[in-house]
């Protein structure tokens, strides 16, 4: 009995002298996985992330950012030359140099292809789009004292860089629906439904009004009628 007892005291000792604190989990070595490992670089990009190939080289692109994976996370790349996204991100701006129209947003320059946009290099010179060839191609539409040019469900301001896009403004009356509109029926009203944008059929155009109902709800639409160009 007393064996025994002297048996497990002596194990315990040499568990004790064994015991270094090396032995515990060590916070540097579980990162948590929520935390960004550096500046520039995200362990997760959003589900809307969009996967670019350029050559043998894979990058993703999210709100006008493009990314290149590595052993870290996903890190913030300069915009490859030769990617091509299907639409501008938001806020984007119109160029014209010498007769050929650059898109821009963040310093990335791109040009119109057939299905979408593509990254180019940065053009020596960017002038300014004229007023009157601006107006030849947009309609003029204004806000208060505010000008703003319209054109396939955009609309724009004038700056010295070219034409920047702005937010839809509610209010506005346009002369023609953009291309691509759905048509829509609620509480026995046709609304039109183009990019986000809700219209309404007045004597005078089309008026950009207020989504009359709530955004949970889906009302009844009448695919037959969308107009494709």
């Amino acid at each position: 009995m007393n064996i025994k007892k002297y048996s497990i005291i002596a194990a315990s000792a040499i568990a004790i002298a064994t015991f270094s604190p090396s032995m515990l989990p060590s916070a540097e070595a579980r990162p948590r996985s929520d935390i960004d490992v550096s500046i520039g670089t995200v362990l997760r990009l959003p589900k809307t992330a969009v996967r670019i190939n350029v050559g043998k080289n894979r990058y993703y692109h999210h709100g006008g950012k493009y990314y290149s994976k590595g052993k870290q996370g996903y890190s913030v790349v300069r915009a490859p030359r030769g990617a091509r996204i299907r639409s501008l991100p938001r806020g984007y701006s119109r160029l014209v140099l010498s007769g050929a129209v650059y898109y821009r947003y963040d310093d990335v320059y791109y040009r119109k292809i057939s299905n979408g946009y593509v990254v180019v290099e940065t053009p020596a010179v960017a002038e300014k789009e004229t007023i009157e060839d601006a107006e030849e191609a947009y309609e003029t539409v204004w806000v208060g004292e505010r000008k703003l040019l319209f054109k396939d469900g955009q609309f724009f301001r004038e700056s010295p860089e070219g034409l920047v896009w702005v937010e839809t403004p509610i209010g506005v009356t346009i002369n023609s629906l953009p291309s691509g509109f759905t048509t829509i029926w609620h509480n026995e009203i046709e609304y039109f439904e183009s990019d986000g944008a809700i219209y309404r059929k007045t004597p005078n155009g089309y008026k950009i009004v207020e989504k009359p109902w709530d955004g949970n709800d889906l009302p009844e639409s009448n695919p037959e009628e969308e107009f494709v160009e």
